[in-house]
């Protein structure tokens, strides 16, 4: 399970100045940038999964759904996939889906970390706690 989070305007701010953004837009709207979102997620599956060192970020593929409105609540659920070798690092991929307090799906995606040869991720323990 991933999440809940409350999308508040505090929250947006810290993402847009975290990633040097400076544009209005999302506060003249009331919507949330959907990557705000993907990085969400990406915190709590670095927390869950105890990445070792030299593990690189490689890849990420997000599809918006449906716009996320200030003051909603999201929530969803993360699954890990098996690890795929190449050359001397294994490749990790987790699949995700975010909805809404009304349970529409929002945002989906999957992230891809490559990781050292000698990492093995615990089925078990890389299971996503919720209220992360």
């Amino acid at each position: 399970a991933l999440g809940p989070w409350a999308i508040t305007e505090e929250r947006v701010q810290q993402y847009l100045k975290a990633v040097g953004d400076t544009s209005s837009l999302y506060f003249e709207t009331g919507l949330a940038p959907p990557l705000a979102l993907a990085a969400y997620v990406m915190g709590a599956l670095l927390e869950q999964l105890n990445l070792p060192p030299g593990a690189i970020h490689s890849l990420q593929e997000v599809e918006t759904v449906a716009p996320i409105s200030f003051g909603e609540v999201i929530s969803g659920t993360a699954r890990l996939g098996r690890p795929k070798r190449l050359g001397e690092r294994q490749f990790i991929s987790v699949t995700f889906s975010l909805a809404n307090g009304r349970g529409q799906k929002v945002l989906a995606g999957t992230s891809t970390v490559a990781v050292p040869l000698s990492f093995q991720p615990d089925q078990e323990e890389a299971r996503l706690a919720p209220g992360r």
